[in-house]
């Protein structure tokens, strides 16, 4: 049986990172990593130390402990791949409360389609078309640990597709797999003689620690477990005008070498600290807002030939109306090799509630 499928590039893209590299330990899922919303997108995907946000779910949760706002829903769409089909698309919607000053609790629901495929038998006789996606739900609970710091843990549900054949026939089933971030946040305001109110903020996770992904052996897949760490500085200019860069540093957490297949996640996890460091992404980004209501955003992803050779040029906007909160972010690829991801935009607009209003000082436990 030959199995036709519309966007081939896409679905190699997607795949065949798990086939392709028998010498090398390769995750898969790897979409969970893909940045959902137009924020941190335009910052080159740098979200574990920046200010807090509706989309802080994905990044690092403990961030919502910081929120000036008691609550907010937030949702996302990307089309992905856009240069090589136009059914491809990310969604994502996430929310949070933050009932008191020392603890929040938030949840998110992420959904990626994988588009159309279509079926043939040898004779290219049609036999079905297939829509595969993967879906994950999180929630997480979020608590002050000192004045400065705080920190969180999320657990997620995954559910993705799996295609088969059996006795000539395409086969579609779903598997479920589980997962937990962990994530710590610390932030301070700090005096510049040119910037007296001014902000700095340390961020660190670790994500996707979570069951095995069994694709076609027993052995089963990694998660795209991996390890983050980001530093920004917010400097308050006049209280009108603020710049806040961010540094940030990616880290996959799967070893490279085959042989710890078989290893338990959290062997694996410890191993991978310290395999491949040359593997490691650096992103740069900066934001510049105008009485925290006018946003200009722009970032740098970097990574190495020996991880993806995805390395892009981000920007973005974006506009706050009271509590409606819109962003725009553009992806601009450096590397003539991979241009799968050029042109790549998202949309995200978010809805927020209660505020506080000194923000500089508002460090009460």
């Amino acid at each position: 049986m030959k199995l036709k499928i519309i966007h081939i590039i896409p679905i190699l893209f997607i795949i065949l990172p798990l086939q392709i590299f028998a010498q090398d330990l390769m995750p898969t899922l790897n979409t969970l990593t893909i940045a959902p919303d137009a924020r941190s997108a335009a910052l080159g995907d740098a979200g574990v130390a920046t200010s807090a946000d509706a989309n802080a779910q994905h990044w690092n949760a403990a961030k919502y402990i910081f929120s000036q706002q008691y609550g907010g829903v937030a949702l996302s769409y990307t089309p992905w791949l856009k240069a090589a089909t136009s059914d491809i698309y990310i969604t994502f919607l996430s929310g949070f409360y933050k009932y008191n000053n020392n603890e929040a609790i938030a949840a998110s629901l992420r959904f990626f389609s994988l588009g159309n495929i279509d079926f043939y038998t040898d004779n290219y006789e049609f036999l079905q078309t297939a829509r595969p996606n993967e879906f994950a739900f999180d929630v997480s609970y979020s608590r002050r640990l000192g004045k400065n710091m705080s920190g969180a843990i999320t657990f997620r549900y995954i559910n993705s597709t799996k295609m088969t054949i059996q006795n000539i026939n395409p086969v579609i089933e779903h598997t479920s797999n589980i997962a937990a971030d962990v994530a710590f946040f610390y932030q301070k305001p700090v005096v510049f003689s040119f910037a007296p109110k001014s902000e700095l903020a340390f961020g660190a996770t670790i994500s996707n620690l979570g069951t095995k992904v069994n694709v076609s052996d027993s052995a089963g897949y990694f998660l795209p477990m991996n390890i983050k760490l980001g530093v920004r500085i917010t400097f308050n200019f006049n209280d009108v005008n603020f710049l806040s860069p961010t540094v940030e540093f990616y880290k996959s957490l799967v070893p490279d070498d085959n042989k710890y297949r078989n290893s338990s996640v959290i062997s694996a996890a410890v191993r991978g600290i310290t395999s491949g460091l040359s593997k490691t992404a650096c992103i740069l980004g900066a934001e510049y807002s105008y009485k925290n209501q006018i946003y200009f955003r722009a970032g740098y992803h970097h990574e190495s030939k020996t991880i993806s050779n995805n390395s892009y040029l981000t920007f973005g906007a974006g506009i706050k109306h009271k509590n409606l909160d819109f962003a725009a972010a553009y992806l601009f690829v450096t590397d003539s090799r991979n241009t799968l991801l050029d042109n790549t935009y998202r949309l995200s607009v978010a809805l927020t509630f209660g505020s506080r209003q000194n923000k500089w000082l508002d460090y009460d436990l």
